[in-house]
């Protein structure tokens, strides 16, 4: 889940559901996230302001068992969303189309470009935790108490953050967004001028 500077949370096509959606409106969280097996969107329906971007109402589905009945009975009958569709054609790759379910209905104060790029966002954590879990080789502690797991993970957050601090000033150095060098060969590079 991505935060941006305004408040506004994003996640992945895990949270796009009624249940986690409301829950996340009583807690006053604007929210956007993902969408698969929702439902087709219907891009020509009414309060169409775009092809690709308009206003739809679910229903609340049946009681799930995760679920008890007060928190049930508390949720609304219905959520009025904004869906809106994209094209994400990253170089070398397939294009891929993705579709956004957000509860920030104003198209005027948030465009579809914004919501993209919040997305985008959001999935540039899903690749620093594999940074952090492959590369870094975090996904298996070896410590066998809390405190020495604590001291671990403390490394390699710092480890983690110094490798960020080189890639930032070196893409500063060649006018470049700190994205666009690789972790990874970072990494490699770090190592390799070591000795």
């Amino acid at each position: 889940m991505t935060t941006s500077a305004r408040g506004h949370r994003a996640g992945d096509r895990y949270f796009c559901s009624f249940f986690e959606i409301a829950l996340l409106q009583q807690r006053e969280s604007m929210w956007s996230c993902g969408c698969i097996n929702v439902g087709a969107p219907i891009f020509g329906a009414a309060n169409v302001w775009a092809p690709t971007d308009h206003v739809v109402v679910w229903d609340k589905p049946s009681r799930p068992q995760w679920m008890d009945e007060a928190t049930y009975r508390q949720l609304p009958d219905t959520l009025t969303l904004r869906e809106m569709r994209f094209q994400v054609t990253p170089p070398g790759f397939r294009t891929d189309t993705i579709v956004v379910v957000t509860t920030l209905l104003d198209p005027e104060e948030v465009s579809v470009l914004d919501l993209a790029d919040l997305y985008r966002a959001r999935w540039q954590a899903e690749l620093d935790l594999r940074a952090l879990k492959t590369t870094m080789q975090m996904d298996i502690l070896r410590s066998k108490t809390p405190a020495m797991v604590r001291k671990e993970m403390w490394a390699h957050l710092l480890a983690y953050n110094l490798i960020r601090t080189v890639m930032a000033q070196a893409a500063q150095q060649h006018d470049l967004p700190p994205r666009e060098i690789s972790f990874k060969g970072t990494v490699q590079t770090l190592a390799a001028f070591a000795p």
